[in-house]
């Protein structure tokens, strides 16, 4: 990916992770509460793997824009330079199995967002921009690596089953 996040667009991200967090532990600390930002962020995460894609700009554009806004923030806030660039991340590769799981998967999440009602939909916005945003971190992209190793793992079981070499 070749988006590149500032130290005040992470700190945008950051914030938008806290107050879902936050949320969630003010209530009655149910994980069921956590889904939709959680789903959010993995979808969010999914698109920065789909490098030269439209996907993957939509990820690159994201972060630009949290970047541009923590940036003008923190200058207004603090008068000082909130620019400077974090080291870029990357979580792996996909295959052509794990992207065609990736499509799916954005599919999938397209008709739950549909579904959702307001406050749901706020929380699955929050965690797309997280995932979308944050990502572009070498630290969160670590964290986040066990995610193209799972789409390629279900992407290459789905080929082995409409092939037809794994045994029912």
């Amino acid at each position: 990916m070749s988006a590149i996040l500032t130290m005040s667009g992470a700190t945008v991200s950051a914030a938008v992770l806290a107050l879902n967090v936050r949320t969630w532990w003010k209530s009655k600390r149910e994980f069921k509460d956590l889904t939709p930002f959680a789903g959010g962020l993995i979808q969010g995460a999914s698109c920065t793997l789909c490098v030269g894609g439209l996907l993957g700009w939509v990820a690159v554009k994201a972060a630009d824009a949290g970047a541009t806004a923590g940036d003008w923030g923190v200058n207004k806030v603090t008068g000082q330079d909130g620019s400077a660039a974090l080291t870029a991340g990357s979580m792996g590769t996909l295959t052509p199995a794990g992207a065609c799981m990736v499509v799916g998967a954005v599919i999938v999440g397209g008709v739950l967002f549909k579904a959702a009602g307001k406050e749901t939909k706020r929380r699955i916005v929050g965690g797309v921009f997280v995932g979308l945003t944050l990502t572009a971190t070498a630290g969160f992209a670590q964290i986040m690596q066990w995610l193209p190793d799972a789409y390629n793992s279900l992407g290459g079981g789905v080929v082995d089953m409409l092939n037809g070499s794994m045994p029912l």
